[in-house]
């Protein structure tokens, strides 16, 4: 999980590195924009999804992982953007010794995040949403605010 914080890290760093310099290298839209990391998790008797989200305005980045009863265990880094009470990212991940890229939305509530399904369909090798506007967030998945270990 370490290397998945450093990378992490690392993308963040390029992300503000990338946002923070406006055409002539002065500070642009994120002065005064504090960065935040905080930690969510989904917890049963045989589940775990946790999500480490960095966060600076509204772009984010971190790491996320499905560990499901009887399902493969997915891990890897994600990186998008929050559009008001909505979290979209790119979710890139290694399951089965295969990489790939998946579209995931999550909805906030309270302090909470609750992950959207619909229907998908699957272009240059990455899993997208078809209509953001008709997922369903009616998951009993609920991310959890939570104090996460390393």
């Amino acid at each position: 999980m370490k290397t998945l914080d450093i990378l992490s890290l690392l993308m963040l760093s390029v992300l503000v590195a990338c946002t923070t310099q406006g055409s002539e290298g002065t500070a642009a839209n994120n002065e005064g924009v504090e960065m935040t990391s905080n930690c969510y998790m989904y917890t049963s008797k045989k589940d775990t999804i946790q999500m480490n989200l960095l966060r600076l305005g509204n772009k984010v980045s971190g790491d996320l992982a499905y560990k499901l009863y009887e399902k493969d265990l997915n891990q890897g880094s994600i990186e998008g953007e929050v559009r008001g009470d909505t979290l979209l990212v790119n979710y890139i991940f290694n399951s089965e010794g295969t990489n790939s890229i998946r579209q995931i939305v999550f909805l906030k509530q309270g302090d909470n995040w609750v992950e959207g399904y619909g229907d998908i369909e699957v272009t240059d090798e990455k899993v997208n949403f078809k209509n953001l506007k008709a997922l369903n967030f009616n998951s009993t998945l609920i991310l959890k605010k939570a104090t996460c270990g390393k």
